[in-house]
């Protein structure tokens, strides 16, 4: 049994065994998430660049421009560190409520984690998604969301009729478990500094 989980494998087991759902990636990357997704679904990836993009289920779209005219009726949407990567976050998280039966599953950094801050001390370099490079880079983010931010910017951005569930996730540990069990600890007292990204399952109310 895994003391800690991925992102994309948590996500997944929170939203438990599918019956018939649609499900709609969102920043699909390398569509990992289809590979841990339980039950009876019918999944779509989305992404502006991705290896899967000669498959069937992938859709290659800059999220800059909004959500694809031709999407409707999905039931679950999962945007999982993908909001941060686009200029126009506050339209298109609106946007995405528009094609949701059921759920909206959502992830943004914690840039005020312990890690990123002492990287920004020691390195000057926040990470490799905020480097002023001398080249074009396409996979950056447009903003440095924090703790409190990212709850504000969900709180008053999800209509009314949505339910809102927070999940604080701590980063994963595959060998030493003892940094996971510390991390979980402190985040209950410190969670501007140990939670790594904040986690919500918006669900439209009944």
């Amino acid at each position: 049994m895994k003391i800690s989980l991925d992102r994309t494998e948590y996500v997944a087991k929170k939203l438990g065994k599918l019956n018939g759902d649609k499900v709609l990636d969102i920043g699909c990357r390398e569509m990992i998430l289809k590979e841990y997704l339980e039950g009876k679904f019918n999944y779509l990836g989305l992404d502006y660049i991705s290896k899967k993009s000669n498959t069937s289920d992938f859709i290659n779209h800059n999220l800059e421009r909004g959500i694809p005219d031709n999407l409707n009726n999905i039931d679950i949407i999962v945007a999982l560190d993908v909001l941060e990567h686009i200029e126009n976050i506050h339209d298109v998280y609106k946007e995405l409520f528009s094609i949701t039966n059921k759920t909206l599953v959502v992830a943004l950094p914690n840039m005020a984690y312990y890690k990123f801050r002492l990287n920004f001390l020691t390195k000057g370099v926040l990470s490799g998604k905020y480097l002023f490079s001398e080249n074009k880079i396409i996979d950056r983010h447009r903003w440095i969301p924090n703790y409190q931010s990212i709850n504000r910017f969900i709180i008053n951005n999800t209509p009314s009729n949505f339910t809102i569930k927070t999940y604080d996730y701590i980063a994963e540990r595959k060998r030493n478990h003892l940094f996971y069990y510390a991390e979980k600890f402190l985040s209950k007292f410190f969670p501007s500094f140990f939670v790594y990204e904040r986690i919500y399952f918006i669900s439209r109310s009944s």
